[in-house]
């Protein structure tokens, strides 16, 4: 692994001189773009600018190429770690995170190696990064590694893993401003307010009222969506016949699930009295809620005794284990739909004793 150390470090300045950066920029924009910190790119360097190393142990020869070999703190370092060997050796990469000491790798690939005409190994394999410098200062590139694996027939170390590497680099990277240390109290007062043009003001009155025209059409959206879920709600009826409907396309009967049926058909007839008159039927025995009911005189004799009888009935079949056949269960059913359909009659005589109680 590559482990950079710095023996000192100076502040970045800037990247490029005045002059040079006006002109850069007005290049730019007159191509439709701006240059940023991602558009350098790195340029090819004579190998009078380039730093090599090479090593070579056993079947296998490395050498490590960098360069520029005295980068500026603006620049790209490229890495290149070419690595030949005899057939039948495996050479494995190099193992590198997201950065390289103080450097961060911003590209690697494995390119295809040059061709060697009568000389150099058969196996070849070429490792290609793309360094950048975070600050200015001395770096020291540690020494290179490279595994690899003898698998030749006459290798004594047939099958061992062994490793070969080069010599450390010591790199220096520079920074436009030399010896100079930026400072605040050389930057240029600031500029005195400026006066808009009128029709800047114009522009910028045309943006304001169709931003509060946008606003308002989002707000009133918004508010009709809310009021229109708010104004809607499902009557205690409809929630009885819909949570009814989930019930019967279960078909419990038929799997044996008795109990179970009859206690959500009961509750379902409850829990839609309860809504309807303020009851709190879901909550009392069958007893307590029909001598309730008969109290506040909600049901005529007749409906009150067919309620009786529906849920006398239904207690047998959660509490005794009785199990009804299927003329019982679509009577049970057709007596729920009754109760459920009530609900005109029931509201009024509810009103009405309610009125008796205030007199």
């Amino acid at each position: 692994m590559i482990q950079l150390l710095s023996h000192h470090k100076t502040p970045g300045g800037l990247r490029r001189s005045a002059n040079v950066g006006v002109a850069i920029l007005l290049l730019m924009l007159s191509i439709g773009c701006v240059p940023t910190r991602d558009s350098r790119v790195a340029i090819a360097h004579p190998a009078s600018e380039s730093i090599v190393l090479k090593n070579e142990k056993g079947p296998v020869e490395l050498q490590v190429r960098l360069w520029p070999k005295e980068p500026r703190l603006s620049d790209l370092v490229e890495l290149e770690i070419e690595v030949g060997a005899e057939a039948d050796v495996v050479i494995r990469p190099p193992e590198f995170g997201e950065a390289v000491g103080d450097f961060l790798v911003r590209d690697y690939t494995e390119r295809s190696p040059r061709k060697i005409s009568g000389q150099g190994k058969p196996n070849r394999r070429v490792f290609y990064y793309q360094l950048e410098p975070v600050y200015s200062g001395a770096h020291l590139i540690r020494s290179v590694a490279i595994e690899f694996e003898d698998n030749r027939e006459s290798s004594e170390h047939k099958g061992e893993s062994a490793w070969i590497e080069s010599e450390p680099i010591e790199v220096t990277v520079t920074s436009e401003l030399g010896d100079q240390v930026p400072s605040l109290s050389n930057l240029e007062p600031m500029a005195p307010p400026q006066a808009l043009h009128s029709s800047s003001v114009w522009w910028w009155l045309a943006g304001g009222v169709l931003l509060a025209v946008a606003g308002v059409a989002f707000f009133l959206r918004g508010r009709k969506k809310i009021d229109t879920e708010t104004l809607y709600q499902p009557s205690a009826e409809e929630i009885a016949h819909s949570q009814l409907a989930s019930l019967l396309a279960e078909n419990l009967p038929s799997q044996g699930m008795f109990k179970d049926f009859y206690l959500r058909l009961t509750g379902i007839v409850r829990t839609y009295i309860e809504g309807i008159t303020s009851l709190r039927a879901p909550e009392q025995t069958t007893e307590e809620f029909l001598r309730e009911m008969g109290q506040k005189e909600v049901f005529s004799k007749d409906e009150s005794y067919r309620l009786k009888e529906f849920l006398e009935a239904a207690d047998m079949v959660k509490y005794a284990g009785q199990r009804p056949d299927a003329i019982q269960v679509d009577s049970s059913i057709v007596r729920a739909k009754e109760f459920i359909d009530m609900k005109p009659r029931i509201a009024d005589a509810f009103s009405d004793s309610q009125l008796k109680g205030v007199e």
